[in-house]
């Protein structure tokens, strides 16, 4: 085939492509021969129950946000904050999954937890030194596939935007709840995570606020029965 033939057919082929009707780009969209990388990652995963209905009902997920963060902010450690989200991580222990803990302020108390259904040989307790060994460890350990659940506690060191992104980028890769305990003055700066209560204790009750949450209201507030032996400390883990 000689150039003008060439020409020529390649002509012919453009002007029957402008004869073409032109479709709609949400029309395109939604075409199932078009794979979407965007729209797979933005894609709501279904929740994992917090074990509270009155709670359960606040999420938009009607429950814990999977493959996301979780920032729970409390200004003192030890009023319960681990009842909240105790069920979940049973669950997670229930399902054969591993469920770590970074640097705990104090040692989990282990006949409550395993009352409560955490299975103890799936409870990995980490303590890296620094606050970029612990930055490191979370990242790898929620990335992996095989950690279930992750909580980790924000010492006194102020954390950069860009860690806490990474943290919940490591989240959604690895499909792995992760619960990040932050000090309450957090509450007044921005945060990439999914999910954001604030904690305080009630008397015999934790009260909560829900500050943010992806795809759904804030703002609401919740009254919640505490397990009293999990607000005891320095508990040594059998």
């Amino acid at each position: 085939m000689n150039n003008a033939e060439n020409f020529m057919q390649n002509k012919q082929l453009s002007e029957q492509a402008a004869n073409q009707p032109v479709q709609p780009l949400q029309q395109l969209l939604t075409r199932p021969d078009i794979w979407q990388l965007a729209s797979r990652q933005q894609q709501p995963r279904t929740g994992i129950s917090t074990g509270y209905r009155g709670l359960d009902a606040l999420l938009a997920n009607h429950g814990w946000p999977r493959g996301a963060s979780t920032e729970l902010l409390v200004d003192k450690a030890g009023i319960g904050e681990i009842t909240l989200i105790l069920p979940a991580l049973a669950e997670m222990t229930r399902q054969n999954r591993m469920v770590i803990l970074i640097n705990p302020p104090h040692i989990p108390y282990a006949p409550a937890l395993a009352q409560a259904g955490v299975q103890l040989e799936k409870l990995l307790l980490l303590h890296p030194r620094g606050q970029r060994d612990q930055l490191w460890a979370a990242e790898q350990a929620l990335q992996s596939g095989a950690c279930g659940a992750l909580v980790s506690w924000q010492g006194k060191d102020v954390l950069a935007d860009k860690d806490l992104r990474r943290l919940q980028l490591a989240a959604r890769e690895g499909d792995c709840l992760h619960f990040h305990f932050r000090p309450g003055s957090s509450a007044n700066t921005p945060s990439p995570a999914a999910l954001r209560l604030q904690l305080h204790s009630d008397g015999e009750q934790l009260a909560l606020q829900l500050l943010k949450q992806l795809n759904g209201k804030s703002g609401q507030r919740l009254h919640l029965a505490r397990n009293p032996d999990l607000t005891r400390r320095d508990q040594p883990l059998h």
